[in-house]
């Protein structure tokens, strides 16, 4: 047991190399912006509203009626473009973290420092935004 006390500050390095890889990749596709994500949420959630009721007044849609404004475009097309986009991050994100947790994993498994920075060294090179 020694010998995994010795490698918990190894480990814990390396998932957070591994957390800080993810989060950089992350960055190629959608804004690092405090309270952006929440936006997107939002628009999202608007979308989503918009299609389920095509008669939806334009106030429960704010963000989504002002963005088709701004592209001279009807809300539906905008809701479109905004579930088409969800879509895709949905996609990449999943991709992501599958990687990200997989790596985790062969961190904890590994057995001396060189098996654990194996591990936690992921080629996100496949990822281009």
């Amino acid at each position: 047991m020694l010998l995994s006390k010795n490698l918990a500050p190894l480990r814990a390095a390396a998932n957070t190399k591994i957390d800080d890889g993810a989060g950089e990749v992350r960055k190629r596709f959608i804004t690092a912006v405090p309270g952006q994500e929440m936006v997107y949420q939002q628009k999202r959630l608007e979308a989503e509203q918009l299609m389920a009721n095509p008669d939806i007044a334009t106030a429960e849609i704010p963000h989504i009626a002002a963005e088709a404004a701004l592209n001279n475009i009807t809300s539906y097309d905008q809701a479109v473009v905004v579930l088409t986009m969800s879509e895709q991050w949905t996609t990449v994100s999943a991709q992501i973290e599958t990687m990200r947790l997989a790596a985790k994993a062969a961190v904890a498994r590994a057995a001396n420092p060189a098996a654990i920075e194996q591990a936690a060294t992921i080629d996100w090179s496949a990822f281009h935004a």
